[in-house]
């Protein structure tokens, strides 16, 4: 530190902190200062003091920075920052839907700052306002914004970073957020209202009271939905609504008119309507059975495969950057395109069934962990729609997944299969494993092996998982079963449910 302090005479501040974002040092004795001080925040703290202290001696003018950070995150119960620390709170775990405040959801990282507060001489907060999971979706926190910046001025907080869409040009109204958060940092005393109708009044001209409308119209699902909305959120799926999404395309739509004839802001607009088309092409065929189901509108795009070409293109016009953090959209524009391929043949367990009575869920559809090393989409004339998804024989993850989508009318029972097979020497033992998992839960609603005679060959074999009551919280997964000697690939084809009575 010393060193490169003197290597760099303008220097005023630098950092000595922690592992991101895990991994505590677990050797007895700092384990005794945890115990002694209740917090891990003890020996990190006590050791960035004793650096400080031999800085002070040579820079006096320097403060040494060190992150309070999910697992130092509470403040210690002895030891206190000297005069030249400055201690830097993270909110990562906290709700974005709610104020930090006042909600039940941010009580946690209430008592935290509040208990920094009284013993950090130099406060700083990083906190986070956007999605890092998927910038390209509305992210409904507009309205913590200004209420959060004045909650850390409440608590002797001198210096803040707001951590946002760094990696992207395309998000949920990227520029408006920016411009609010600086107004706010420059003078949290501002009305935020004013400031958010100046800037879309501005920025977009007459199109500005439908795109403050829809901004409403986001947020209220947000708050509504009464979800822990983070700032790691893969979709949309948990909070916003297929009546939320008809009534964003419709204002959409009414403030694309209000600007037609003028260039400028006619591109502006269609911009930031980019979040509310990916949410249509990212749950597409759920939202389309929901409406029939349902029996209400669907204001998606008629054709989806031309809707995403038209969203890649106008991503990629716009220097799209990164879709989620440290991952370029070529990755996702690749899943999309790939997404809306032609529908499978029937399976022969849906025939005579009404259609709006099964789902059949293909390929594009499915999550895979690592893609192109776990698991990988490819060509496969053996599969009902020409497509399906494969992994290698050398690992047991559940490496291809489905959400059992919140998008279904609740109350009936879906018996579900999966169309699956398996490239294989041996002729017995594991070909893989397959169930449902509930996340909100935390277990699992049904799990089966399957078996390499049952599985092998180059033709689909469908897999009888059972009848359940499924949920939005709830999953798919099929897994291989670690022979890479034995079992060479498997192959997932399709997912499908069939409704039945009660």
């Amino acid at each position: 530190v010393l060193q490169r302090l003197a290597d760099d005479p303008g220097a005023k501040l630098i950092s000595i902190s922690q592992n991101d974002w895990r991994n505590p040092c677990q050797c007895e004795t700092c384990k005794a200062v945890v115990a002694e001080e209740g917090s891990e925040a003890g020996p990190l703290l006590r050791m960035v003091n004793a650096v400080a202290a031999e800085v002070e001696s040579q820079f006096p003018d320097v403060w040494v920075e060190t992150l309070a950070y999910q697992y130092t995150r509470q403040a210690p119960e002895k030891v206190r920052p000297r005069a030249n620390v400055v201690v830097r709170l993270c909110s990562i775990e906290c709700s974005f839907v709610q104020p930090l405040d006042e909600g039940e959801q941010n009580e946690p990282f209430r008592s935290d700052i509040e208990a920094w507060s009284k013993v950090a001489p130099r406060l700083f907060v990083w906190n986070y306002v956007t999605n890092f999971s998927n910038y390209l979706v509305p992210h409904p926190n507009l309205r913590v914004l200004a209420p959060n910046v004045r909650f850390f001025v409440d608590h002797n907080v001198v210096g803040l970073f707001e951590q946002g869409d760094s990696q992207s040009s395309v998000g949920d109204f990227v520029r408006m957020r920016a411009w609010l958060l600086a107004h706010l940092m420059w003078n949290p005393e501002l009305n935020e209202n004013a400031l958010i109708d100046e800037f879309l009044q501005g920025y977009y001209g007459p199109a500005a009271p439908h795109l403050h409308e829809y901004l409403n119209v986001i947020n209220d699902a947000g708050e509504r939905s009464g979800k822990y909305i983070r700032c790691f959120m893969p979709d949309t799926s948990a909070w916003l609504t297929l009546d939320d999404l008809n009534q964003a395309t419709e204002l959409f739509a009414k403030a694309e008119a209000a600007v037609a004839d003028d260039l400028t802001l006619a591109a502006r607009v269609r911009r930031e309507r980019l979040p509310l088309d990916h949410v249509w092409l990212s749950r597409y065929r759920a939202l389309k059975r929901s409406a029939q189901l349902q029996g209400k509108p669907f204001r998606g795009p008629d054709d989806p495969q031309a809707a995403c070409e038209e969203f890649v293109r106008v991503c990629r016009a716009s220097g799209v950057g990164n879709w989620r953090e440290r991952h370029p959209f070529a990755e996702r524009a690749e899943t999309l395109l790939r997404k809306h391929g032609p529908p499978g043949t029937p399976p022969k367990q849906a025939e005579g069934i009404a259609r709006s009575d099964w789902i059949d869920s293909q390929d594009g559809e499915f999550r895979l962990a690592r893609a192109g090393e776990w698991a990988e989409w490819i060509d496969d004339a053996a599969a009902s729609d020409g497509r399906a998804a494969r992994m290698p024989g050398d690992h047991f993850e559940w490496a291809v997944s489905l959400p059992l989508s919140g998008d279904l009318v609740p109350g009936n029972p879906w018996h579900v299969y999966v169309a699956a097979r398996c490239d294989a020497t041996a002729t017995k033992g594991s070909a893989m494993t397959t169930g449902i998992y509930d996340s909100a839960e935390k277990k699992s609603v049904t799990h089966r092996t399957i078996s390499v005679d049952q599985a092998v060959g180059p033709e689909y074999r469908v897999f009888d998982l059972g009848s359940h009551e499924l949920s939005g919280s709830m999953y798919f997964w099929l897994a291989p079963p670690k022979r890479p000697g034995d079992v060479q690939h498997v192959y997932v084809d399709r997912v499908f449910l069939i409704r039945e009575s009660k």
